[in-house]
């Protein structure tokens, strides 16, 4: 079956509104908002069939809100934080951090629901639990054998297999896992990021400043690696591409390089430090503002530079072969 390339529809008012619900949840982190809204947009050509498997789901808010869920203004990712001030230079995690306080104010549920989402980390699945859009959630490191049953699944989604050292386990595990004639929809990163940041500028902007601005994110995806190399692993896998579709430009992955990364632990302290009825009304505008300057940028053929170039993300379709 040869394989298609594929372009994600743009229809103008759905990806407004798309741009919105993540902005909401995203607002101090504009950069990962409209990101996460493409890859949103990019999936919304496939269906995910039960039984479904959401691989690294991490807290659930982005599958949530592809699958039509949205939540009141009171609520975004940044208020069950921790460990702000090991952010910067330890590259913590602050969003591994959860509490009894932890409720996300639900306005809109989703269209569908996932039977299974997977995570490392136990603060994360908790905050998954608390959305109740998986019917179970299990904890696990994809750099182990999935302790789930030949062909359990007719969907495998997974937008964070690059995080993975054990690449060549978890592509056989995926493929193991998914039904004959199932679909395996895989978000993954291109090794053509690395050159879109300004590591090529050290000379002026010294070390300190791109530690700073990368904090060791393109260090913590292990399994980064290039079009064809992805090629070869699902084939070495036993799966078979059916579609492909870039959905992030370079110009995308320059303006995320920087973005608000850098001060985000302050934002958020700044920001829970506000009365609920200031911080409602500073978000609202916020978002008015950003949704707006992110428009034109919510395309997936957004892209300032006049020649080609590899996009820095890719949706692949996937199936047994």
């Amino acid at each position: 079956m040869p394989a298609t390339i594929s372009t994600p529809t743009n229809d103008t008012s759905k990806s407004a509104a798309r741009l919105r619900r993540f902005l909401n949840c995203y607002w101090l982190r504009p950069e990962n908002a409209f990101w996460m809204s493409l890859r949103s947009q990019a999936l919304g050509a496939h269906s995910f069939e039960g039984p479904a498997i959401d691989l690294s789901c991490g807290d659930g808010v982005f599958s949530f809100l592809h699958a039509g869920g949205d939540f009141d203004c009171e609520f975004d990712v940044f208020q069950e934080v921790g460990s702000l001030d090991l952010v910067r230079d330890a590259f913590a995690d602050m969003f591994d951090h959860t509490s009894d306080y932890y409720g996300p104010q639900i306005v809109e549920r989703p269209n569908w629901k996932i039977d299974i989402g997977t995570d490392l980390k136990p603060n994360m699945l908790l905050k998954a639990c608390a959305l109740d859009f998986y019917d179970s959630l299990v904890e696990h490191d994809n750099n182990t054998p999935m302790p789930f049953e030949n062909e359990s699944f007719k969907t495998v989604h997974c937008n964070s297999a690059y995080w993975a050292s054990n690449i060549e386990l978890l592509m056989g595990e995926i493929a193991r896992i998914t039904q004959k004639g199932g679909r395996v929809l895989l978000s993954v990163k291109l090794d053509a990021i690395r050159e879109y940041t300004q590591n090529a500028h050290k000379a002026i902007l010294g070390q300190r400043w791109l530690d700073i601005i990368g904090r060791g994110r393109i260090e913590s995806w292990p399994s980064l690696s290039d079009d064809e190399t992805w090629k070869q692993r699902f084939k070495a896998a036993g799966l078979e591409i059916v579609s492909r579709t870039p959905f992030i430009t370079r110009t995308h992955a320059y303006i995320w390089d920087i973005g608000l990364r850098p001060i985000a632990p302050l934002l958020v302290r700044m920001a829970n430090n506000l009365t609920p009825e200031t911080r409602r009304e500073i978000k609202l505008d916020w978002i008015d503002l950003l949704e707006e300057l992110l428009a034109p940028l919510n395309q997936a053929s957004f892209d300032l530079c006049a020649d080609e170039a590899e996009p820095a993300e890719v949706l692949y379709e996937l199936t047994p072969a």
